[in-house]
């Protein structure tokens, strides 16, 4: 059900910045802001408690974010918080940087290395890998010194293993086949 009510408030979300024209930065504001609430517990859970009176709560929060934040995101607070779904807010986030990956054709992936690579060269990975798949590629990196060389891409449920470690596996299967 929790995921049903911020799939909705994340499709009202997504046509309120689409008209305005500002869906990016709604975006940016909205993992900025959840990140700022993983953070700092005590400003979530003022959030989140029924305890305080919405009307407090939203006067507090326009003090705070009125100058950082757009009126959209902070109507979505206040919204939150008038229909008792301050604790969707997480839910909403995830479900309109979904919506909006998925309007603009982006798709994240995982590139694996064994050491760090410089950002030119993931640029051109991104690109690369963008024209293969069609899609608008967001590459994370993750380190993994065991993979002792060479390149592992996860883009959803597709890996493609080109690693120095993958390759020795293989071999030692090959090895272990032909001596037997």
């Amino acid at each position: 059900m929790a995921e049903l009510t911020s799939i909705i408030y994340a499709e009202s979300l997504l046509d309120v910045s689409e008209e305005m024209g500002n869906t990016d930065e709604i975006k940016k504001e909205l993992i900025d802001l959840r990140e700022l609430f993983e953070k700092n517990a005590d400003l979530y859970d003022f959030y989140v408690t029924p305890k305080i009176n919405k009307e407090n709560k939203k006067e507090v929060l326009k003090g705070i974010f009125a100058d950082k934040l757009s009126p959209i995101t902070l109507n979505l607070l206040c919204v939150l918080l008038d229909k008792r779904r301050a604790m969707e807010f997480s839910g909403v986030v995830r479900q309109y940087e979904r919506l909006v990956s998925e309007k603009n054709n982006e798709v994240a992936g995982v590139v694996y290395l064994a050491k760090p690579c410089s950002d030119e060269l993931l640029a051109k990975l991104e690109k690369r890998l963008s024209e293969v798949t069609g899609k608008n590629l967001k590459l994370k990196v993750s380190i993994d010194p065991s993979l002792v060389g060479g390149i592992k891409v996860k883009i959803g449920d597709n890996v493609v293993d080109a690693t120095i470690a993958s390759q020795l596996r293989e071999m030692k299967g090959t090895i272990d086949n032909i001596i037997l």
